[in-house]
């Protein structure tokens, strides 16, 4: 009977240890999820761009490393580039859409003037402000609906019009627009070509300056008919002249015949935008050459082009997680090593203390852009740019003079500007 009861006394105990046992083992498991509560969730970026197919790689490269490296997520959603600006332009005031975008300087413009960008002055690091050359910063920078002006968009990649050229055909490159068609005629020998440019806007408005030419000044005011006009007659009466050359391959609308020409080996110098620089590296291969824009021998005077900027601009309706993560991807796109990653995949960076020395095409577009800057706000509609585009087309095809060219152009852009009341 005494054993039986130590057996009972026994069972007991191991009843009692086990029971304590489970007690302990189900609290520790109900504190973990209320420790797992306690955790706050990551921003999410969605970021919306139009870039092509060589840049949206790299950059949406960069920006994802950015993203892991600071601890937010993103979604990149690449966006059709004709409906780009008016999708955000929809979206923004909703509260919807993306929370940041990368697009044009041109089409962040526009957003600023609808005031629908956040300034990003007091975003980006001072240091890194101070890395971006003040003409390529200018690029961003708009009048606001307080009068001051802003920071709307950082860039990271610019654009001008350069001159390229053939260096096995071409030992030393043209300085003067003497020297550049002395060059052109003597390589005439159809079908081969010296000098192609398409006589855009975008290519030729560098030399507006040259002929002490000017559409709109510096306080966004037409003066294209006035102060503006005699330099702007001698410029269209100079595109006129190139348009009419039987010689150059430099005509309205002539994209597609420079195209040909560079790709069957056929032209030896074309003025075209920077960064499109791989169409003729395909064919020149390491003999392609960058330069600025040859001075104007008429005046002796430099070409002054405009830059054209891809920029990341913000939301202005984020909460103050997601405009923290925002502020470490501008200024994560344009550290050094952001930028030098941006630079080894061949984009052209917009932090000028990169080192190029190994990077040719790129560094001469560094320096071709030393005497470039940003174009007047209202030069960046696409309102005004069809004004000016139509001006130049009815000057070459000849069915107005100059002097009528300039007026009628003076006086659209005149009411234009005067029924929309800002720039």
């Amino acid at each position: 009977m005494k054993r039986g009861w130590q057996y009972v006394w026994l069972g007991l105990w191991v009843w009692v240890l086990v029971a304590c046992g489970s007690s302990t083992t189900s609290s520790d498991t109900t504190a973990a999820p209320a420790q797992t509560q306690t955790t706050e969730v990551p921003a999410t970026l969605v970021v919306w761009h139009a870039l092509d197919t060589n840049q949206a790689f790299w950059v949406s490269e960069r920006i994802q490393h950015i993203a892991e490296q600071n601890g937010f997520a993103v979604v990149i959603q690449a966006m059709p580039a004709a409906s780009l600006l008016r999708d955000v332009m929809s979206a923004w005031p909703q509260a919807r859409g993306p929370h940041v975008v990368i697009l044009s300087n041109s089409q962040l413009a526009q957003l600023s003037r609808a005031q629908l960008a956040l300034p990003l002055e007091a975003l980006l690091e001072q240091t890194h402000r101070e890395s971006i050359p003040a003409n390529i910063l200018s690029t961003t920078a708009f009048t606001g609906s307080d009068g001051q002006t802003h920071l709307m968009g950082v860039p990271i990649t610019y654009t001008l019009p350069v001159l390229y050229y053939h260096m096995r055909n071409i030992l030393s490159a043209p300085t003067t627009s003497d020297d550049l068609l002395s060059i052109a005629y003597s390589m005439y020998a159809p079908p081969q070509w010296g000098l192609g440019a398409d006589l855009s806007f975008d290519t030729m408005s560098g030399y507006l300056s040259a002929f002490d030419a000017q559409i709109i000044d510096d306080q966004n005011t037409v003066v294209l008919g006035s102060s503006g006009r005699a330099g702007s007659e001698a410029w269209l009466t100079w595109l006129a002249t190139l348009n009419a050359d039987a010689q150059l391959l430099t005509r309205l609308n002539a994209v597609f015949q420079i195209e040909r020409a560079v790709g069957s080996g056929n032209l030896t110098m074309v003025i075209d935008m920077s960064d499109r620089y791989t169409t003729y590296r395909q064919v020149w291969g390491e003999a392609t050459g960058i330069t600025a824009l040859p001075d104007l021998s008429f005046t002796n005077t430099h070409a002054t082009p405009f830059i054209q900027s891809t920029a990341i601009a913000v939301n202005p309706r984020l909460s103050s997680r997601e405009v923290a993560a925002a502020t470490m991807l501008i200024n994560g796109l344009v550290t050094p090593d952001s930028q030098e990653f941006l630079r080894d995949a061949g984009i052209q960076p917009s932090n000028g203390r990169v080192d190029l020395d190994a990077h040719p095409i790129l560094h001469a577009t560094a320096a071709a852009a030393e005497h470039a800057e940003a174009a007047p706000v209202a030069l960046l509609r696409s309102d005004v740019y069809a004004i000016l585009r139509t001006m130049m087309t009815q000057v070459m095809i000849g069915t107005q003079t100059p002097s009528d060219a300039v007026t009628a152009a003076d006086q659209q852009l005149r009411q234009l500007l005067a029924e929309s009341n800002t720039p």
